[in-house]
Formats: structure tokens, sequence, C-alpha cells
């Protein structure tokens, strides 16, 4: 209940941990840790855990045979529960392919009808709202429950056994959390969360000028597993391979964007470890794990993936084609036959050297983005500036370009009348990120810059082109 309380009152926590020094951060990050820790590593967490660890050794008839009834189960409830379902076609889920006579939900239509995915079942109390912008940088809130943090919370330990990591070992973070004031010009780049013995690190002060900091701090702490976004540890990667490094850490966990051959080999050769690369959803639909074998495994109790070509039909062999998910876990807002806008395809073959009969998936095309450079030396990933499209509603796409050294344009597609001015409200949360090193304009379009092969980046460095 506290963690929704703060999830709601978000900014204006913000805005007083801004104000705080290091080290009362400390303590506040500690504080939530605390929270956090109690749920994450409660006994149901560790009791679904041990189910999830039991269920590797699954045959391929056994995981069909739980999918089939875990979705006959997630759309007879979705009917009684969400109005959005409720007049859906009354369709027997016999077999894998009845769930092809049920209409496929784009993102589109679930941002324009919010409320009406919201399941009845779960009081307006145990809701917890996050944001997602998702492949097109259009915002989406997602509402779940504690009870689906710590089912998600084993699925990550789950990974972390494979890569031999225990509870609690010591660790690193470099997602989106804002743990340092965006105007802040002097170490720490980073707070602490004691009760986790977690390390979070600023994705927002990664510069050439802050270079030594970042690698004097992992030299000190290394050995420790460290986890990200691709994008911002291969940025760090590179300041390591600048000044001629490298620092072994435990193991290197990475979610959140792509991880592309290159980044995975710079990351890997600069931290001296193997990488573990994940491919998930705010909207709790799916998750696909990379086990100690470098293969990337559905895992079957999270949700149903279908694969399905621009006509709706199934990929066969190894096509690639649009990822629609049903999900199993999320009870506050249940997804049936989601089409996210990602995009992959099987993977065919021998089973897996791991020996899970789970079956295997290659992510294709999610959200590929440039870096921004800044004049003054900063450098931001595309998911340092996603942060700033979370709490938006109305937009359908949102994109940065770069086309100028001092100069970089927020270009929005609208969804509706509201979009002037939340574009705005993000142009002027850029403008403070950004400083008087650069002029941040903003315009409304009416299609996403579009890269070739379908791909809508983030960020659109027209500089390097």
């Amino acid at each position: 209940m506290l963690e929704t309380l703060a999830r709601a009152n978000i900014g204006r926590l913000q805005t007083l941990y801004d104000h705080f020094p290091s080290p009362a951060r400390n303590v506040l990050t500690s504080a939530r840790g605390w929270l956090l820790k109690r749920n994450r590593y409660s006994p149901e967490t560790f009791s679904f855990l041990k189910a999830l660890r039991t269920h590797e050794g699954w045959t391929s008839e056994q995981i069909a045979s739980f999918q089939l009834g875990a979705l006959r189960e997630t759309v007879s409830r979705a009917r009684a529960t969400v109005p959005y379902y409720a007049h859906y076609p009354q369709v027997e889920i016999r077999s894998f392919d009845s769930l092809r006579l049920l209409p496929v939900v784009t993102r589109d239509t679930v941002r324009e009808n919010r409320e009406q995915f919201l399941s009845r079942d779960i009081p307006r109390r145990r809701r917890i709202f996050a944001g997602t912008t998702g492949t097109t940088g259009g915002s989406l809130r997602v509402a779940y429950t504690e009870e689906l943090a710590r089912k998600n919370w084993a699925f990550l330990m789950q990974q972390w056994a494979w890569a031999r990591v225990k509870p609690l070992q010591p660790r690193i973070t470099m997602f989106g959390a804002r743990v340092v004031p965006i105007t802040s010009a002097k170490r720490p780049y980073w707070t602490y969360n004691l009760p986790e013995r977690q390390f979070l690190l600023s994705i927002f002060h990664l510069s050439q000028h802050t270079a030594a900091e970042y690698i004097n701090f992992m030299h000190a702490h290394q050995g420790a597993v460290l986890e990200g976004f691709p994008s911002v540890l291969s940025i760090l990667a590179n300041f390591a391979v600048e000044h001629g490094e490298t620092i072994p850490m435990r193991v290197v966990f990475t979610s959140g964007e792509p991880l592309y051959p290159e980044a995975r080999e710079k990351i890997a050769s600069a931290f001296q470890t193997n990488l573990f690369d994940s491919y998930g959803m705010t909207e709790y639909c799916g998750l696909i794990q990379q086990c100690e074998r470098g293969e990337m495994h559905l895992a079957p109790e999270y949700g149903y993936l279908e694969i399905l070509d621009e006509a709706g039909a199934a990929v066969f062999g190894d096509e690639e084609g649009y990822f629609v998910w049903t999900g199993f876990l999320n009870r506050a807002m249940p997804l049936v036959r989601y089409r996210i806008g990602d995009r992959g395809r099987w993977k065919l073959g021998s089973p897996c050297r791991c020996g899970r009969a789970s079956p295997r998936v290659i992510p294709t095309i999610t959200r590929e983005s440039e870096i921004l450079h800044c004049p003054d030396g900063r450098i931001f990933s595309p998911r340092a500036l996603n942060q700033f499209l979370k709490k938006a509603t109305s937009l359908r796409f949102c994109q940065f370009i770069h086309d100028r050294p001092e100069h970089v344009i927020v270009r929005a597609v609208a969804s509706n009348g509201r979009a002037s001015q939340e574009m705005m409200e993000i142009r002027g949360d850029l403008q403070e990120l950004l400083g008087r090193a650069m002029r941040v304009t903003a315009e409304i379009a009416t299609e996403p810059v579009i890269f070739p092969g379908g791909k809508i980046p983030l960020i659109v460095n027209r500089l390097s082109q």
C-alpha cells in the first residue's frame, strides 16, 4: 500500500528527494528498498520460485498442456471481469487454434480504452500503475498488483540461478531511476539501497567529463552483479575501452531494449564476464530469458506467444512476424491476443543444451535508437530520454530529432487534443536536462520517422547521417 501511495505521488516525491544531500538520499533509497525487499523476497515469492525451478524439467507436452489450461482460464476470467471482453465471441478454447477465432488487440486500442481493460475483480486500492512507452514512444499506463510484482521477481531470480547468482548478492543497477538530481554537476552520481545491497547509478550523468568517476566507482566495486539497459552499459563499456581498462564483474544482466551482437561483445569484453539478456514488457504479458547456454527461452508460465504475419496468420519455420501475447499473470489488466508492436521469430532445430524444453524465441526488432551526444560531452542513451515519455497519454508516437549540434526537436504524433500540452511538457523537461548548451523545440507531425525495415527509432541522429 505504501508503495502504491509513493507511485501516485512520484512527481512531488522526486522534487523533494532532489533537494536532499547525498547521505539523506541514501537513507531515502534504503527506506524504499526496505519496502521493495519485503515484497520481492516474501515467502510467496520463494514458493513461486520453487515451482518455476521444478517446471524446468517439463517436457514439451507438459508445457503445451499447462499453456492450454492457462489460456482457457485467462480468456474465461477476462470475459467475466473485464468490460472490454464482455462481448467477445463465446469461443471455447479447445486447442491453440481456437484462440485465433478471437480478435487481435493493438497497443493503440488498449491506450485509447484503458479503463475498459481494468478488471472489476481487482479493487482500485490494490492497483499499481506504471508507464511504458514500448516500441513506438507512445505512452501507455498499465495496472498490476503487488502479487504480480512478487511473481515477476521470482522469474528474475530464476534467471539469476541460471547464472549462479544468489538473492541479495551485491549488484550495481543502471536503469531509468532518477537517483541523482538532473542538475548535479559533481559526484556522487549514485545512491545506495542498503537492504538489497544495491548501488543505483545515474544514467543521466554519463559524459566524457564524468567517465573517470564512473570507471573508478566500478573498479571499487568490481566483482558485483551489473544490470542495466544495453545502450547504457555500452556507453560505460566505451569509457573503459577509451581508458584502456577492463573491470571484472560477476555477471551482467541486460533488459529493456535490444542487445545487439556488437554491444554484447563490447560489454562482455569490458567487464570480463558473461551476459544474460531478457525480453519483457511493462504490460506483463510475457517473458523471454536467456539461459546459461545463450539461448532465449519463452517463460511458459508467464504468457502464450503467437508470432503472426501482417494478415494475422501464424508464421512458420524461421520466418519473422509480429509478437502477439496473451498474458497469464496480470489479473488487474489482462490482455488477450495483444499485438505489442515488436517482432521476432521462433528458433527451431535441435533442443537447447541447457536441457529445458521451453520454446526458444529470437526477438529481432524492438525499438532501435541512436545515442544523443551533447556539445558539452554528455552522452544520453535512448532509455535516458525514454523516461520523459512515461507520463504522457495522448501521444501515438514521440521521437527526438537531433538535427544540429546544439538543437533537438521533440517530434510527436497526436492521438487526442491534449497532445500539444504534453509535448510541451516533455520539451520543458528535456530542456532542463540538456541545459543551456542545447536548444529544444517541439512539433506535431502526422507520422513518425520510420527507418528501413519498419524500425521506429526514439532518437534520430541526423548529424551521423
